[in-house]
């Protein structure tokens, strides 16, 4: 007679249970509303001036994941007929005249994490990535890593208008308390740190502000070398605990603070900054020699000429350090 096999009950809750999970999943997957999220991507980015494409819009390994991503600003305003045309994903849209450079990122993927209770994302561009997560359930906690993003890829150099090199790593941590139930930036706790390798400016196009002034200004080849910098924030003022930059063109020094609005551009800027120009490198500069030759050179070491940068970040003033008062 034939010896009757009987399986661990334990054996069955856990099959029964992994079977369960991988339908779930997979009927999730299959029935994801794809197209709608696409759409509310598309318009929460028309909404802030940008155009946004997605290539491809399904699950992956590190979650739902967004492939051949492309995000310009729209130079001459969003207009509803091509706002329609960028939310209906049609294939026949404009160029670059219309549409702005776009900055190419290669994927996006969110997927929910559990520590802290929220998303966790991964993005893929510039040859490296941007990876963190963003959640809990009083105070809001977000972690952001970049890892080896290279300058000169993207088509950052289309997007930004300035044309550069070199890698870039750092880090932010932030809790941020709610204030009437949302994110309240303005009392945030963490830290920012950024380290560069190599970073160069090849050339390019920037509006800058000149005694507060926008000023459309060409840039000359700048090697801004391996820059490090730290800032810890408390109750929303962040203290600048080390900024340098050196190489064979510039030498720069900063300290200060930056007290964080609500939202980032309000957020106001209170900072010095040292820089020693090597003079081959000032006459590279031609005509923008004169606005370094303007600042008044550092009483402590005179090889080195004080500016200040203040007012906001979406208005912000750069200009000769603030005269201290002699004390009597």
């Amino acid at each position: 007679m034939a010896t009757e096999t009987k399986i661990a009950r334990w054996k069955l809750v856990l099959g029964y249970g992994a079977f369960s999970l991988v339908a779930l999943v997979l009927c999730l997957f299959l029935t994801f509303p794809y197209d709608t999220l696409r759409r509310r991507a598309v318009d929460a980015a028309a909404d802030a001036g940008y155009a946004l494409r997605i290539g491809s819009l399904r699950p992956g390994l590190r979650g739902l994941t967004a492939t051949n991503v492309r995000i310009s600003k729209v130079p001459n305003g969003m207009t509803p007929e091509l706002h329609g045309m960028l939310a209906s994903g049609t294939a026949m849209l404009p160029g670059p005249e219309e549409l702005g450079e776009p900055l190419n990122v290669d994927s996006v993927a969110v997927r929910p994490s559990l520590l802290p209770l929220g998303v966790a994302f991964h993005v893929a561009l510039l040859g490296g990535s941007i990876s963190g997560n963003v959640g809990g359930l009083s105070d809001v906690q977000v972690a952001v890593k970049l890892s080896d993003l290279d300058a000169s890829g993207g088509n950052l150099k289309g997007f930004s208008g300035v044309d550069m090199a070199g890698k870039l790593n750092g880090s932010l941590n932030l809790t941020l308390p709610k204030t009437r139930g949302q994110p309240d930036l303005s009392q945030a706790n963490g830290q920012l740190a950024l380290d560069t390798k190599g970073l160069l400016i090849q050339g390019g196009n920037v509006t800058v502000p000149v005694y507060g002034q926008p000023t459309p200004m060409d840039l000359p080849k700048i090697a801004l070398g391996d820059l490090y910098a730290r800032i810890k924030i408390e109750k929303g003022l962040g203290t600048v605990e080390a900024l340098q930059a050196k190489s064979e063109d510039l030498e720069v020094q900063g300290s200060g603070t930056v007290k964080l609005g609500q939202r980032l551009d309000v957020s106001q800027p209170d900072m010095d900054f040292k820089l020693r120009a090597e003079p081959e490198f000032v006459k590279r500069l031609g005509i923008l020699s004169a606005g370094l030759n303007i600042l008044p050179t550092d009483k402590t070491d005179p090889k080195f000429r004080v500016a200040h940068l203040s007012g906001f970040f979406n208005r912000p003033t750069f200009g000769p350090a603030r005269q201290q008062p002699q004390m009597r």
